[in-house]
């Protein structure tokens, strides 16, 4: 028996933007406008996801340095929101819903980043005619873990 529903593995882009902690201001938001996206994941040194950066948080301000040149790990968001490939694409749906954010880190098992779930990818799976499922299907599926890095 076959799901009648859009795993997230079906439906994220695998060919994933990243950005490192130490990587400054300028050039995320040079890389972010280069490769026509609005945030990505970023790596620390051992090439853990630890936040996301957008070009939001690259605007604001309020959190640049002012004794030196502001970088990516002083700007990102240290929340990382996740999800599995193998869970419902509604899944991922209902989590940028629900947390009011425009992309969704998916986590491979082992910890490893799998790719990225961003609301153009889950309108391209609906123009092609792709059935995401039912709400009910993601409303009793587990996330992974939010996690908050320390600074």
């Amino acid at each position: 028996m076959t799901d009648s529903f859009l795993r997230v593995s079906e439906v994220m882009t695998t060919a994933v933007v990243l950005v490192n902690t130490t990587t400054t201001a300028r050039e995320a938001a040079e890389i972010l406008t280069r490769s026509r996206i609005n945030g990505a994941p970023v790596l620390d040194e051992h090439r853990q996801v630890v936040g996301i950066v957008s070009k939001t948080d690259l605007l604001d301000a309020r959190n640049y340095p002012t004794d030196r040149e502001a970088l990516v790990g002083d700007l990102m968001t240290r929340i990382v929101l996740a999800i599995r490939p193998s869970q419902p694409a509604m899944a991922a749906v209902r989590l940028m819903v629900t947390e009011d954010v425009h992309r969704v880190v998916v986590i491979n098992e082992d910890g490893t980043l799998a790719g990225v779930v961003a609301p153009m990818d889950v309108m391209r799976a609906i123009a092609q005619g792709r059935a995401l499922g039912e709400a009910s299907q993601a409303a009793s599926t587990d996330f992974v873990s939010l996690t908050w890095v320390k600074r």
